[in-house]
């Protein structure tokens, strides 16, 4: 879908690009394994983020709200916050026929509304129980800096599958098969690119595209609730917009609203291990319970004052 034809072009009020749901220059407080800035696009670009990955030592549990029956949701007590909204907006309909000031507080309406841009929602204990118990399928996706492990589950459904990876192992494979940069960025640039990539890509191999580094990032910081700052319609969220859908047309350089111009590098694609057990847990000598996956090649664009 062409970027710009969201309802509204609406931006966090922050000193970064962030459209939800349609791009997002990466907060730099965030980045992990490495510190190369750049330019996240699609359905989980442009949300607030918490905690580098690479400080985690927990998993989250994140499912497609939408996919769920009705029934199922409400047993779940999961309110998509469109649901949430109506309900509001209905209510300030009653106050307003009263002649009564709204009830509604704007920071909750921003809250839903950047919440009703987000694919995945975040599951506490007792959502993740009634899925479990109902075979529902969702994902368990986290990392541990203590063993330098990235995990992604899925749990219920047809296919449940666990899968592990090494940080170390997957961040060389990419590493050594990046090729040489492109001409305008330097080698030592380039490489803290893959390092700074390599966990996002080895999820969305994992789960199919169904899971992110943002999009994990995102769902923490709800899990947290922490607030999300507040939502604005401008000048450069339309900007932004514009930018996007260069870039979704291919465009080798864009200008990025807040940032200045952003240039395409391509990551190749490379071969990464994948272990159905932890790796901790693997007997000293083979056979070992591991198979390969493709990480598929992608182009990123990365701001040139990065």
């Amino acid at each position: 879908m062409d970027p710009r034809a969201h309802d509204r072009p609406i931006r966090l009020d922050v000193d970064r690009l962030a459209i939800p749901g349609v791009i997002g220059v990466r907060a730099r407080a965030s980045l992990s394994f490495g510190g190369a800035l750049h330019v996240a696009l699609g359905p989980d670009a442009g949300f607030p983020e918490f905690q580098q990955l690479d400080d985690w030592k927990s998993d989250l549990s994140l499912v497609d709200a939408r996919a769920l029956a009705p029934q199922l949701r409400a047993e779940a007590g999961i309110q998509l916050p469109e649901e949430r909204l109506a309900e509001i907006e209905a209510l300030d309909r009653e106050m307003a026929a009263l002649d009564v000031p709204p009830l509604s507080d704007p920071r909750e309406i921003d809250a839903l509304s950047l919440s009703r841009c987000a694919r995945l929602h975040a599951l506490d204990a007792a959502q993740r129980r009634v899925l479990e118990a109902r075979g529902a399928p969702f994902w368990v996706a986290g990392y541990t800096r203590h063993s330098d492990t990235l995990w992604a589950h899925r749990i219920g459904g047809s296919a449940p599958f666990q899968a592990w990876v090494s940080r170390h192992d997957t961040e060389c494979r990419a590493a050594e098969a990046a090729g040489e940069p492109p001409g305008w960025m330097g080698r030592a640039r380039f490489f803290d690119l893959c390092r700074t990539l390599w966990a996002d890509r080895a999820l969305r191999a994992l789960t199919g595209g169904a899971v992110s580094e943002p999009a994990l990032l995102f769902g923490r910081r709800c899990a947290a609730r922490w607030d999300c700052g507040e939502m604005v319609e401008d000048e450069i969220a339309r900007a932004g917009l514009d930018a996007a859908a260069a870039m979704a047309a291919g465009a080798e350089e864009v200008t990025l609203p807040l940032h200045g111009p952003a240039r395409r590098a391509r990551m190749r694609a490379f071969e990464m291990q994948v272990w159905s057990i932890h790796p901790l847990d693997a007997p000293s000598e083979g056979p070992w319970p591991t198979r390969p996956i493709n990480v598929p090649a992608e182009d990123v664009w990365v701001p040139v004052e990065g």
